[in-house]
């Protein structure tokens, strides 16, 4: 293995032990749907803060939740919410399409599972790093009936390289951080002993 992969590789590892998960970087070309490039890594807090301002509306919806799901609980939410997104993500990055069946919605699984074919056909190989999860936070939430959606933005700084089949990077820098940014929807059925909460929707924060 060259010594460009050998990076790749220990930042992968230290990842995995400094946060317990992978993800993908890189989401504006390489995740259907979901992610944007931020143009500086270093963007003020100030922005970051805007998220979920209106927090009476939030809180009011977060009742009407707990209505239906009295159980509910917002920190083992968002725990788990921070570890299917490296799920969900993983997964991607590997073209594990039986995981994705299990965690993310039809339609989101119809999108990922095109680009995963289409690298495929490309025989293309994803190396991915978390330099660091940022910002996990909760931005909106809403009850259909017994279903219950909550919307989730998160901010991290990854490295990720796209490599041919001879090894040659074609896509990002082994040794560039980016920002990435995304706004996630999970859903569960409160009426379900499945305790899944599914992706349903991926978008650009």
């Amino acid at each position: 293995m060259n010594e460009t992969g050998d990076l790749a590789n220990h930042l992968l590892t230290v990842a995995l032990i400094a946060f317990y998960w992978t993800l993908l970087g890189n989401w504006a070309q390489l995740l259907p749907g979901a992610g944007v490039k931020a143009g500086q890594a270093d963007e003020s807090s100030a922005q970051r803060e805007d998220v979920a301002e209106d927090t009476s509306s939030l809180v009011a919806a977060l009742d009407s939740i707990r209505e239906i799901d009295p159980n509910f609980d917002m920190a083992s939410f968002m725990s788990g919410a921070k570890k299917a997104y490296a799920a969900v993500l993983q997964a991607y990055a590997e073209g594990n399409i039986g995981v994705l069946r299990g965690l993310v919605g039809a339609d989101v699984l119809d999108s990922f599972g095109g680009a995963i074919l289409g690298r495929e056909t490309r025989r293309e190989n994803l190396q991915l790093a978390l330099v660091r999860l940022s910002e996990a936070t909760v931005m909106d939430a809403f009850n259909q009936g017994n279903g219950i959606e909550i919307v989730v933005r998160f901010v991290a700084d990854v490295i990720s390289v796209t490599r041919s089949a001879d090894d040659r990077v074609i896509d990002g820098d082994p040794i560039q951080i980016i920002e990435v940014r995304d706004v996630w929807t999970f859903e569960h059925d409160a009426r379900s002993k499945d305790p899944v909460w599914r992706l349903i929707a991926t978008d650009n924060a």
